[in-house]
């Protein structure tokens, strides 16, 4: 919440002053990218790009690697556009729904990382994956329970519900992919999932509302 929320207002005001909704929806989302460094945007690209690996160890030299491809170029792509045309039916409806979505699936997602950790382990003891370590369960509960707290506060409950269960269900197929794909999930792993599954529960919210 706390990085979305600087952002999100700024595009809602800027909404709300007669900008239209796609420009402030793509501003709110870049405001996310500057806060975060695109962390989690680059895990979905070195994701992506991982796809045209021969194994385990050049598909994690591909992911270690800065340059990004053409798998990570549309992955990022599609992923932009779908969360931009979801805040912008949003803002078209009301900037405040477009705010309060925006904090609401920040946090939800980012939630879901705590529960992604746990339930998997890393592929390699290096990493910020590794070194960050693997919360215990009580831990995994309260952050995943902080999330749902975080949607219900913002968003109608059953887009709540529904986005919890749906952050779940990625967080499980994504990360027995990548326990085949390259025997556990890592950084880049945790960042794809944060990202799915955003694109995800605004989906869900912009059918909701």
């Amino acid at each position: 919440v706390g990085v979305a929320a600087i952002p999100a207002v700024i595009g809602g005001l800027l909404i709300m002053a007669g900008i239209p909704s796609l420009a402030g929806a793509a501003l709110a989302l870049f405001g996310i990218m500057l806060m975060t460094g695109g962390l989690h945007q680059d895990g979905l690209a070195d994701l992506a790009d991982s796809l045209g690996g021969r194994d385990r160890d050049h598909r994690l030299t591909i992911m270690h690697d800065s340059a990004i491809g053409s798998f990570g170029t549309f992955a990022l792509i599609s992923i932009v556009i779908i969360d931009v045309a979801c805040l912008a039916h949003l803002a078209a409806i009301d900037p405040f729904y477009m705010i309060a979505g925006l904090l609401a699936t920040s946090g939800m997602s980012r939630s879901m990382m705590a529960f992604q950790r746990w339930h998997r382990p890393t592929p390699t003891a290096q990493g910020l994956a590794s070194i960050t370590g693997k919360p215990d369960q009580h831990i995994m509960i309260i952050g995943v329970l902080i999330g749902l707290l975080v949607g219900l506060i913002f968003i109608p409950a059953s887009a709540a519900f529904i986005s919890i269960i749906i952050g779940l269900v990625i967080s499980f197929g994504l990360g027995a992919f990548m326990m085949r794909w390259i025997g556990g999930v890592n950084g880049d792993g945790l960042g794809a999932r944060q990202q799915i599954s955003e694109a995800a529960m605004l989906m869900v919210l912009a059918i909701a509302i």
